[in-house]
C-alpha cells in the first residue's frame, strides 16, 4: 500500500507527493491527495543516526520549498486542517479497530513533525504560529508579529489553528486509550508536541518566547489529566517499541502497515552521552517506549518554576497528586489526582539509574511532600538508594566528569534531600547489604550497612573532588549530606572509618601544600616587587582553594564530633581509627578555625589511649619479658568495653548539623538545557545540533 522509502537510496528526492505539498498550487482539504500522502511508507532504518540524517538531508529541498511557498499556497495550514478534521474520528476508529485510519493519522503526524522541526529552527515564534493559518481562514494573524498568545486569536475571539492543533495533540494523549493499534499515534503525538516546543533550542538563553509553550501553560484545565496520563505512561507503557525495517513491497498489506506504523518510532539522538552504560555506540539509538517519551514531555513542562510570572500549572499538579492506595475520611480538595505510589516507587527503583527517571525522582521528592513521606516509610529503601549511589560513584570516577555532571549532581541532591529525614538516617544503618561488587571490583565487600556504603561513596566523592575535580558545588553538598547523617552513624565498618579518617588526612596534606605554595608565591613577589594580573588571579584562586579546604576540614571534624557525641558506644572502629591516626589531629590543635572541635576528640583520644595502654601492659611475655603488642581484636574489645562505660555527658555538645537543600532561583538555566539534552538523546527527534544554541548555556 503506497510507496516505500528505503534508507539506502534517494528515491525520496523524486517523490511526487512531497513535491506537490511543497509546491505553489493550493491543495484542497477534500483532495484525495491527502489519503495518498498519509498512506506513504516512511520505511527507514530506525537504529542508525547516520541513516536518519541522510533522510532529513534528502527531504531538505522539499522543506525549503514548503517554507517558501506555504505563505501563499497555505498547504501546511491545510495539512493541519485535514488532521484536525480526522481527529474527531480517532476515538470511534480505535473502538472499531480501524487500523488503517489510525495508521494514516500516525503517518500524518510523522510528516507534520519533520516539518515542524524544520520550521522551528528557522522561524521566530510568531512566524511559526502564523504559518499554521490558511490564507482562506478569516484571521488577523497574517499581519501580526506580537509574541503574546492572544495576538493570534481570530476575529471571533476563538483560538488560532496552531493552538487548536496543539490542544488536539494533548486531547489524544488522555482521551484515546493506549493499546497496540494506538501506541504509534500516542508516541508521535508526543514527538510533535516536543517539535513544536523545539524553537527553544535555538535561543542563546532560556526564555519564555515560545508561543506553543505559552499555549500549554494556559491549558490549566487540561494540566491535571495531562500530568496524570504522562505519569501513568511512565509506570505502565514500558514495552520497547519494535525496531525493524521490512521490504514491504514483497509482503502482505498487514505486514506493510505494521512496518510503516512502527518505523517512525525508534529514532534517538545521542550527543555527549551522560550514561556510558547506555551509550555503547554513539551511532546507534537507545530503545524507545511510550513511557520514556511521556517522561521527556512531562519534564519539559515541569522544569519551569513559573511562567509569565504565574505558577506553572503542570508543576502544581505534580506537587499535589496523592496516593491512590491511601484511604482517608477527609477529602483533600487540593489533590490534583491519585496515583499508585507503590507502583511509582517500584518503577523508580527499576529505572532511577537512567537520566530521565533520576530527574523525575528529584522533581517528585522536591515538590511532592506526600510522595517524599511515602519514600521514607519504605522498608526496602535500598532498592532506590543503591542505584542512586552507584550513579554518584560512577559519575565521579569517570575520566571526564563534565560529561556526566548533570546526572551526578542530581544523584547528589536526591541523597541530600533524603539525608534531611531523621528516620532515613537511622534506618540506613540497620539495613545490611551483601556482596557489593561495584564499589571496588578488585575487592568486593562481603557485607556492609547501607549507611556505611553511602558514607563510603560520599567520602570517595569528596576525596576525588579534592585531588582532581575541585568542583565547589560537589564539595559543599557532599559534605552537607554527610553532616546530616553523622549523628546517626552506627557500627561503621573498619573500611568506612579508615576512608573517613583518610579523607581528613588527604585534605590536610593538600592544605599544607597550598599554604606552602602561597608562601613561596609571596616570597617571589617580594623579590620581584611586581605583581602582574596573572599572578594576582592565581593568588585569588589559591586563596579560594585554601578556604574551601579549611571549610571541608572543619566539616569533617564536626562530623566526627557529631558521631562521637551521639553514638560513641556504637562506633568502636571509628575510635580505633582516630587512635591509629592521633598524630593527624595534633596539626589542628593551634589552628583558630579548628581548636574548638579538638576538645572532644582529645578527650576521646586520651581516655581510650589509657584503656588500650592498660590492655597492653596486662599482656606479658612468657618468662617475664616485656609486654607484647595487643592484637587488633584485643584493642577493639577494650575500646568496646570502655565505650559502654563512657559517661554520655563528658563531651561538649555542639549544635546539630542540619543542612537543607534549597533550590536555586536560577535552576531554570540548569534544567531547561539539560531536559532538552535528554529529549535530543531519547525522544527520537532529529535536530541539527550544529545550530543548537541552548546547550552552550552555562556549559550545560
Amino acid at each position: 500500500m503506497g510507496s516505500v522509502v528505503s534508507s539506502e537510496n534517494e528515491d525520496i528526492k523524486q517523490n511526487e507527493l512531497l513535491k506537490k505539498l511543497a509546491g505553489t498550487e493550493t491543495i484542497s482539504d477534500n483532495d484525495p491527495y491527502w489519503n495518498k500522502l498519509f498512506s506513504f511508507n516512511f520505511n527507514i532504518d530506525q537504529c542508525s543516526r547516520t541513516t536518519q540524517k541522510e533522510f532529513v538531508d534528502n527531504v531538505n529541498d522539499f522543506l525549503q520549498s514548503l517554507l517558501y511557498n506555504t505563505p501563499t499556497s497555505s498547504n501546511f495550514a491545510i495539512l493541519i486542517q485535514v488532521f484536525l478534521r480526522r481527529c474527531s474520528e480517532l476515538e470511534s476508529s480505535a473502538k472499531c479497530e480501524n487500523k488503517i485510519f489510525l495508521w494514516q493519522a500516525s503517518n500524518s503526524l510523522l510528516i507534520i513533525r519533520h516539518i515542524c522541526v524544520f520550521f522551528a529552527e528557522r522561524l521566530s515564534s510568531s512566524e511559526f504560529v502564523k504559518i499554521f493559518e490558511s490564507q482562506a481562514r478569516p484571521s488577523s494573524a497574517n499581519s501580526i508579529t506580537d509574541d503574546s498568545p492572544d495576538a493570534f486569536l481570530n476575529e471571533d475571539g476563538d483560538s488560532n489553528q496552531a493552538e487548536e492543533f496543539l490542544t488536539s495533540l494533548v486531547d489524544i494523549l488522555y482521551d484515546l486509550p493506549v493499546n497496540e493499534i494506538t501506541l504509534a499515534l500516542h508516541c508521535e503525538a508526543i514527538r510533535v508536541i516536543l517539535a513544536l516546543l523545539s524553537s527553544q533550542l535555538y535561543e542563546d538563553l532560556v526564555t519564555e518566547k515560545s508561543l506553543f509553550l505559552k499555549y500549554l501553560m494556559r491549558m490549566k484545565t487540561k494540566a491535571t489529566n495531562l500530568v496524570r496520563v504522562l505519569l501513568e505512561n511512565y509506570l505502565y507503557q514500558t514495552t520497547t517499541l519494535p525496531n525493524q525495517t521490512r521490504d514491504s513491497q514483497s509482503e502482505s498489506l498487514v505486514i506493510s502497515l505494521a512496518s510503516s506504523m512502527w518505523s517512525a518510532f525508534q529514532k534517538t539522538v545521542m550527543i555527549q552521552p551522560e550514561d556510558t552504560d547506555e551509550a555503547i555506540d554513539t551511532n546507534r539509538y537507545l530503545p524507545q517506549s511510550l513511557g520514556a517519551l511521556s517522561t521527556s514531555l512531562l519534564l519539559n513542562l515541569v522544569c519551569y518554576p513559573s511562567f509569565d510570572d504565574k505558577p506553572n500549572p503542570y508543576k502544581e499538579m505534580l506537587a499535589l497528586f496523592q496516593n491512590a492506595q491511601e484511604v482517608s475520611s477527609l477529602a483533600n480538595l487540593e489533590a490534583s489526582f491519585k496515583l499508585d505510589f507503590t507502583a511509582l516507587y517500584n518503577r523508580l527503583c527499576e529505572t532511577v539509574n537512567q537520566n530521565l527517571p533520576m530527574l523525575l525522582l528529584y522533581m517528585l521528592l522536591h515538590n511532592n511532600g506526600g510522595f517524599r513521606n511515602f519514600v521514607f516509610s519504605r522498608i526496602n529503601l535500598e532498592n532506590l538508594v543503591v542505584p542512586i549511589i552507584q550513579v554518584l560513584n560512577g559519575g565521579v570516577m569517570q575520566p571526564s566528569f563534565r560529561s556526566h555532571s548533570h546526572q551526578t549532581y542530581l544523584a547528589l541532591i536526591v541523597l541530600l534531600i533524603l539525608s534531611e529525614d531523621d528516620f532515613f538516617c537511622k534506618i540506613i544503618h540497620e539495613t545490611k547489604l551483601k556482596n557489593v561488587t561495584w564499589y571496588q571490583p578488585e575487592r568486593p565487600i562481603s557485607e556492609i550497612s547501607l549507611g556505611g556504603l553511602i558514607v563510603l561513596v560520599f567520602v570517595k566523592t569528596i576525596h576525588t573532588n579534592t585531588v582532581k575535580t575541585r568542583d565547589r558545588y560537589l564539595h559543599t553538598n557532599s559534605l552537607a549530606a554527610l553532616a546530616n547523617m553523622s549523628s546517626c552513624f552506627k557500627h561503621l565498618s573498619p573500611l568506612v572509618c579508615q576512608k573517613l579518617i583518610g579523607l581528613l588526612e588527604t585534605m590536610t596534606r593538600r592544605h599544607g601544600k597550598l599554604i606552602q605554595q602561597m608562601r613561596e608565591n609571596a616570597e617571589e613577589q617580594e623579590v620581584t616587587d611586581n605583581i602582574d594580573e596573572l599572578q594576582e588571579s592565581s593568588g585569588d584562586s589559591l586563596h579560594r582553594d585554601i578556604t574551601a579546604l579549611e571549610e571541608g576540614i572543619r566539616t569533617i571534624l564536626e562530623i566526627i564530633n557529631s558521631c562521637l557525641c551521639n553514638n560513641i558506644r556504637f562506633n568502636a572502629d571509628l575510635i580505633y581509627s582516630i587512635l591509629y591516626k592521633r598524630q593527624l589531629f595534633e596539626l589542628y590543635h593551634n589552628h583558630p578555625m579548628f581548636h574548638d572541635l579538638l576538645w572532644n576528640i582529645y578527650m576521646v583520644i586520651n581516655h581510650f589511649t589509657s584503656k588500650v595502654d592498660g590492655c597492653a601492659s596486662s599482656t606479658s611475655q612468657p618468662g617475664g619479658g616485656p609486654p607484647s603488642s595487643p592484637s587488633v581484636h584485643t584493642v577493639l574489645e577494650a575500646i568496646k568495653k570502655a565505650a559502654i562505660e563512657w559517661p554520655t555527658d563528658r563531651l561538649k555538645k555542639f549544635p546539630d548539623l542540619k543542612f537543607k537543600y534549597i533550590e536555586d532561583e536560577n535552576t531554570i538555566d540548569f534544567f531547561v538545557p539539560y531536559v532538552w539534552r535528554l529529549v535530543d538523546q531519547s525522544a527520537g527527534i532529529y535536530f541539527n545540533l550544529e545550530n543548537v544554541k541552548i546547550f552552550n548555556q552555562n556549559n550545560t
